[in-house]
């Protein structure tokens, strides 16, 4: 009886167990599907706008010589991503190889589509991978979209003639992108911000990782290759218009030109990030649309580019990024779950995360 009762305990932990493990794999395989949800619930929102049929029409006409290529620059675009990202990251010490760089700056992209800011997910890995304090990688992360996003903008500005109002909407953008810079590299005008930021209840408990994020920045901004290094942010502008003006020209529309392409790309770029979605999921196709047929596109045209460039660079992201994410925790055994923990519980103290590594970061101001 004594053996019969212990079997059966033995057989009830073991399927409590085996059920464990089935739900653990269901909440993986669930997350895992989240980015993909969303960018086919963006696209099913898209054809609702706008009539199916001509939408269909119109990508039937791509030309499918033009798919490799299209794949071809997406992997590109993310190459030269985690290519300008390493050396930011050797600048502040972190001293890995470029293939580990590059597979955590893939697998941050499928969080990217899922959470707003979820790029600073890569920074959490590298912080885990390195030991260096997780201001100073997002203070990387930080400097690479800053640089990104102004060159772009600026690299719209013959196209940004051809929409009414088009130079304001530029200076308005530039200017933004330099007010932050501003703030992140004038001690005076961030002290203003940081004494704003201890009276704001919300703000108050996220302190210790805005100053941590404004030091690093301002080091970093202060070395010559770090400015030298813009020519890869500039080589992912020159990428991601090409990849829009293709899908352009496979649809059969001819009367956009590359600047015009370049800022159908800055509007749309910019519009996903000030709307704080996920990715950018709906607004950044309303504003290729939108711009589209400002440039006298067809409706349903418009809508297949922006429906063709959402798979062509979010698809790679995504299927990409998951690959990437189970390798790394695979080979290099890091989650951001530790991290990640770590910087919500600092929110609530207001205090420096516990669990993230502490050592203090290796940028050294230029030599004089």
């Amino acid at each position: 009886m004594i053996a019969a009762g212990a079997g059966r305990r033995f057989t009830a932990v073991g399927a409590r167990r085996h059920g464990r493990q089935h739900e653990f794999a269901a909440r993986r395989l669930f997350r895992a599907a989240i980015p993909v949800t969303l960018v086919v619930g963006a696209i099913a929102g898209l054809l609702l706008a706008v009539d199916p049929r001509p939408v269909g029409g119109a990508m039937s006409r791509f030309d499918g010589r033009l798919v490799v290529p299209l794949l071809a620059l997406g992997i590109l675009f993310y190459a030269l991503q985690g290519l300008r990202w390493h050396l930011l990251l050797r600048d502040i010490g972190v001293h890995q190889r470029v293939r580990d760089t590059e597979l955590i700056n893939l697998a941050g992209q499928a969080t990217t589509a899922v959470l707003p800011l979820g790029d600073l997910t890569r920074a959490l890995l590298a912080s885990e991978s390195s030991g260096v304090e997780f201001g100073a990688t997002a203070a990387t992360v930080t400097v690479q979209e800053l640089t990104f996003t102004l060159l772009l903008v600026l690299a719209a500005t013959p196209g940004l003639t051809l929409l009414p109002g088009g130079i304001g909407w530029m200076i308005a953008t530039v200017a933004g992108v330099a007010g932050i810079l501003v703030i992140l590299t004038v001690p005076r005008v961030f002290a203003v911000v940081d004494r704003a930021s201890s009276l704001t209840p919300g703000l108050r408990r996220l302190l210790p990782q805005i100053e941590a994020l404004q030091r690093e920045v301002r080091q970093l901004l202060r070395r010559p290759d770090v400015l030298a290094g813009s020519a890869f942010d500039l080589g992912r502008v020159i990428v991601a218009t090409a990849s829009i003006y293709i899908v352009l020209r496979g649809l059969g529309v001819g009367s956009v030109s590359w600047w015009g392409a370049a800022m159908v790309l800055a509007v749309s770029y910019v519009g996903g990030a000030i709307s704080l979605l996920p990715g950018g999921v709906g607004a950044n196709e309303a504003s290729v649309v939108g711009v589209l047929v400002l440039l006298g596109v067809d409706p349903a045209s418009a809508a297949a580019a922006a429906i063709l460039q959402r798979l062509a660079l979010s698809g790679i992201a995504t299927v990409g990024g998951v690959a990437a994410y189970l390798g790394v925790r695979r080979s290099m055994h890091l989650t951001g779950a530790r991290g990640l923990r770590a910087l919500i519980a600092s929110t609530r103290t207001a205090a420096i995360p516990a669990n993230l590594p502490t050592t203090t970061s290796a940028v050294a101001a230029p030599a004089p």
